[in-house]
């Protein structure tokens, strides 16, 4: 039984990022696929070159896309966090595994959710943190 400080919650999702440097504010953007995550870290998939190398820390900028529309973002967050290690491809695949954890847990109030409201006539989006009830 695995013992977590935080549960992972297990997806299969795109995602974009931005990779900061905080040191030069140089900064990478890419897309991948999100495997899990947790409010102590993130594990996604990435297609060479990778942004990141094992032991890294970065500033992280994440935003889940639905796979139909590219200019939607269902949420988004940043964190601050460490790059724990790389994962090989799986033999059906090119994409690397990226883990990281954040040097802070996430809280809800870290999180946009952007949620979109259709009418038969327009649609509305808005933007909105999680509140944090802690």
């Amino acid at each position: 039984m695995e013992k977590r400080r935080h549960p992972r919650l297990h997806l299969q999702l795109p995602i974009r990022f931005i990779v900061e440097q905080p040191e030069t504010r140089d900064s990478q953007s890419g897309q991948g696929m999100l495997k899990n995550i947790s409010y102590g870290g993130i594990l996604f998939q990435v297609e060479p070159p990778l942004p990141v190398q094992p032991g890294h820390v970065r500033e992280f900028s994440f935003f889940l896309t639905p796979e139909n529309n590219k200019e939607c973002d269902l949420a988004h967050f940043q964190a601050q966090g460490l790059v724990l290690r790389i994962e090989p491809p799986d033999p059906n695949s090119s994409a690397y595994g990226v883990a990281v954890q954040f040097l802070s847990a996430l809280v809800k109030k870290d999180v946009t959710i952007k949620m979109n409201i259709s009418s038969r006539r327009r649609v509305r989006t808005g933007s909105k943190p999680i509140r944090d009830d802690r």
